[in-house]
């Protein structure tokens, strides 16, 4: 884990929160339901976000392990990072649930369009997020 920017790890996993809110919360909330047919009620959803909260936190300190490993620094670099590992590996890994499960294909566009937004911008924000000095372009 050595070379992982710490600071732009825990902004990632701030705005991924903040991307999810907005994403599943506000903007796809009642198409999402609809889609899964699963209602969220007060004490499931808590345990759900600590649940996402912390697969948030596996992605991006994955994204920041990568980011230091190849040197993809920078706010385009990161993003580059984040657009490399979502293709190959996140939505890769998801089309699993439509190719061998039930899950409703309409799904895609909105559990695939967070997290490519997701990981575009934690990968951004790792690669560009530094305390005390500029980051690298």
């Amino acid at each position: 884990m050595k070379g992982i920017n710490w600071i732009g790890v825990l902004a990632a996993l701030a705005a991924s929160q903040a991307i999810g809110f907005v994403w599943y919360g506000m903007l796809f909330s009642a198409q999402w339901m609809a889609l899964t047919g699963i209602a969220v009620s007060d004490g499931e959803s808590s345990f759900a976000m600590a649940l996402g909260a912390l697969q948030n936190l596996v992605i991006a300190i994955g994204l920041g392990w990568l980011i230091a490993r190849t040197g993809m620094a920078g706010w385009v670099g990161g993003a580059r990072a984040g657009l490399i590992a979502c293709v190959f590996f996140g939505l890769a890994t998801m089309s699993l649930r439509f190719i061998y499960g039930d899950d409703n294909p309409g799904l895609v566009p909105i559990d695939g369009g967070y997290m490519l937004i997701q990981y575009l911008v934690s990968g951004a924000l790792i690669g560009g997020v530094r305390l005390g000095k500029s980051p690298p372009a």
